[in-house]
């Protein structure tokens, strides 16, 4: 007769058990929180350097030196009016006019995460692709023919519903469960938004946002700048393929659940690897039109680096891309084909009215003054845990050997994570 955990372990292969797995930024990522850093009051800058006040940090500082709060106060709340400014985090960057930064996500614990449902999202558009491709030519026109909304905002719901699922017990990705990576350091970055100037795709400027021109001269263009977790960067996190719900008869019958790349977690990987290299071919091809002058060699050093990446992964990797800065295309799945391209351009009045190409523009990363690097890519390793260091802090327990007071306990472990926040 079968024991406990024998029938525990034999309960989570049936259902599927989660995969421990790593994720390393290989160029820079930013999820972006929804709130603005502004000049004066979450940082100050010189020519040189940018230097970021956290409020938990200043916070503290005010607490601690009750002499500046009446100066923060009278000074109308700016950084400039302490004696002091809190150490906070600095960075050797010049931010030039720009007088506010793009925050990243942070969790209740002030750490950097790239939440679960971001890595999700990204799969479920890799997998609409995937799905959509796999119509009949009469299938998409039908269903390209449903998208009445008069909103673009919901204009795929149409699509989605017939791919995916049509209410959220039907709902395809209810198969993938992705947990949430949380990171130590950030780093600031420069972005500056390319666009074509012409539909022969043979030139470009960058952007100036407050006119809506272009400008040949980067300096003179607007700059964008986002926290963003640095090259190199790895973290930790976890997650499981529903086996029950994808490969039961029952399951399969009542809810429709039938796709091979949620079968198994390397048909998954396969997948996903087949759609980076064809989206990073993409982009190679559009930056190699424009760069006659050279001056974006760097640009496609930076995606031929990824494709080799590509080409060495083991069999348990996968390349990604994330987030902000993926694009229209990026977003969306890049399903459409020319001609229906265009019919939802008109429609929605996508992109700059009588110019062919869309979309027309990239956000490019700046390094050194040069433009470097996309936004967002990430390579994920399968079945690789956390390293065991004894380094790792708990926070299950608020007792220790002397028996502090658990909330006292509590209150002192949530202040040392507002220290380390910079």
């Amino acid at each position: 007769m079968a024991t406990i955990d024998e029938k525990i372990r034999t309960a989570k292969q049936k259902l599927g058990e989660k995969i421990p797995c790593s994720i390393e930024v290989l160029t820079p990522v930013h999820i972006g929180s929804g709130v603005k850093l502004a000049e004066g009051i979450d940082f100050e800058k010189t020519n040189y350097s940018v230097h970021i006040v956290y409020q938990a940090d200043l916070m503290k500082y005010l607490e601690d030196n009750p002499d500046e709060m009446e100066r923060f106060i009278q000074g109308n709340y700016k950084l400039t009016s302490l004696k002091n400014i809190p150490e906070g985090k600095k960075y050797n960057i010049s931010m030039g006019r720009t007088s506010e930064i793009n925050e990243f996500e942070r969790n209740g614990f002030g750490k950097p995460y790239i939440p679960g449902s971001s890595i999700k999202g990204t799969i479920r558009t890799i997998l609409l692709k995937k799905r959509f491709d796999q119509l009949t030519l009469e299938e998409k026109s039908d269903l390209l023919h449903r998208v009445t909304s008069p909103r673009k905002e919901w204009a795929s719901e149409p699509v989605v519903k017939k791919l995916f699922g049509d209410n959220s017990n039907e709902n395809l990705m209810r198969v993938l469960e992705v947990f949430d990576a949380e990171f130590e350091v950030l780093g600031l970055e420069k972005i500056l938004i390319l666009s074509l100037t012409n539909e022969n795709h043979t030139s470009y400027g960058w952007k100036q946002l407050w006119n809506r021109q272009n400008t040949q001269d980067h300096t003179r263009a607007s700059q964008i700048f986002v926290e963003a977790l640095p090259i190199g960067s790895v973290s930790y996190f976890s997650l499981q393929l529903n086996q029950f719900l994808i490969n039961d008869n029952t399951a399969k019958e009542k809810l429709n659940f039938n796709e091979e790349a949620l079968s198994e977690i390397k048909n998954l990987r396969t997948t996903i690897n087949k759609y980076s290299q064809k989206k990073l071919e993409k982009e190679k091809e559009f930056f190699a039109k424009l760069n006659s002058s050279k001056k974006l060699t760097s640009v496609i050093k930076s995606i031929d680096d990824l494709l080799e990446k590509i080409n060495k992964l083991s069999d348990k990797e996968f390349i990604i891309r994330l987030s902000w800065g993926s694009g229209w295309k990026g977003m969306t799945g890049d399903y459409l084909d020319e001609q229906w391209l265009g019919v939802f351009r008109n429609k929605y009045n996508l992109g700059k009215r009588g110019f062919s190409i869309f979309p027309k523009t990239r956000k490019i990363v700046f390094e050194d003054d040069e433009p470097r690097y996309l936004t967002g890519w990430v390579k994920v390793k399968l079945f690789d845990s956390k390293p065991d260091n004894g380094k790792n802090q708990k926070f299950d327990k608020v007792h220790d050997s002397e028996g502090d007071d658990p909330l006292t306990k509590l209150k002192d472990k949530f202040r040392v994570v507002e220290n380390k926040k910079k």
